[in-house]
């Protein structure tokens, strides 16, 4: 557990910690690149120092393993409250709120 605490700043509940420790480091590679960071195919080809039709089945396979590893947990493991929210998260969310709200275009 003293490597998912070490994520938990970063917003990593138990669900995505069991979703990924199963899988290899390339695959783990494949998906944050992907999913995560959401690099161009060309980055993530890079990053995994293979070609595209490589690079698209490696994505494919952590996905399919992400998932199937995340469902075949118990939900009660899963049940994980995210962690507190940031400072700067919040000055976002309070920005956000901000120009969404009815009154942002009266100004």
């Amino acid at each position: 557990m003293e490597r998912h605490a070490a994520l938990r700043p970063l917003g990593v509940d138990r669900a995505v910690f069991h979703g990924l420790e199963g899988l290899r480091p390339a695959l783990r590679a494949a998906l944050v690149a992907s999913a995560v960071e959401r690099f161009e195919p060309i980055d993530v080809e890079t990053i995994l120092g293979s070609g595209p039709a490589r690079t698209r089945r490696l994505i494919e396979e952590a996905r399919r393993r992400y998932l199937v590893a995340v469902a075949a947990r118990p939900a009660s493991e899963l049940d994980d409250a995210l962690p507190a929210i940031g400072e700067l998260a919040q000055r976002v969310e309070t920005i956000a709120a901000r120009a969404l709200s009815p009154e942002a275009g009266a100004e």
